[in-house]
């Protein structure tokens, strides 16, 4: 029985130096279960991972704000967007590019609030986690992230977001992991929320 069956996942990676022990047992586990999976970075080149690893993004960040979009076609003379879904589960991923690339990104921050006030399920991985801080959803939650990560505790601690040293936390939707050695800790209790979130 796949879980995700009709399910739309959003996997954001950074740019540059993504973190691939992070982004492979991700993807493998939610294909294994049936989700539709998009990848989005800040631009659609192919992202060179901390190992060397490869990957082109499926969509631009600002493309996956209004979900899954077909072809445009046109109505009174204006092209308009035909929304063909949206994403029930975002995974941010991290390393190092995360800090340079995805923490400031206002796109990021937008789609992560309004996938959150939907109802969906959120989750960030490493040294991703300061970008749900950045959107506003981790005042005084318990949340972790890489420990020695000094940049990432700060801002952490910028957003009034409480450290706490677990593999994970999840409170509401939000899930916090604190490096690819917890993914395995994360994935199941992650597909059996996203398996609850409205279908659309």
């Amino acid at each position: 029985m796949e879980r995700l069956a009709g399910k739309n996942i959003l996997i954001v990676i950074p740019k540059d130096y993504y973190m691939e022990s992070e982004l492979t047992p991700v993807l493998e586990s939610m294909n294994a279960e049936g989700a539709n999976i998009l990848v989005a970075s800040n631009k659609l080149k192919e992202s060179v991972g901390m190992k060397g690893g490869k990957f082109k993004p499926d969509v631009l960040i600002v493309d996956a704000i209004e979900g899954i979009t077909g072809d445009s076609y046109v109505s009174a003379g204006k092209g308009v967007r035909q929304i063909k879904g949206v994403f029930h589960g975002v995974v941010v991923i991290g390393g190092n590019g995360a800090r340079s690339y995805l923490w400031k990104d206002e796109l990021l921050r937008l789609l992560i609030h309004d996938r959150y006030r939907s109802r969906m399920v959120i989750a960030a991985i490493g040294s991703a986690v300061p970008c749900l801080g950045k959107a506003g959803l981790l005042q005084s939650l318990e949340v972790t992230t890489e420990p020695g990560n000094k940049k990432a505790i700060a801002a952490l601690e910028d957003s009034k977001a409480v450290l706490v040293d677990e593999p994970m936390t999840v409170t509401d939707r939000i899930f916090t992991v604190r490096d690819a050695n917890a993914i395995p800790a994360f994935l199941d209790p992650f597909i059996e929320e996203v398996a609850k979130t409205p279908t659309k």
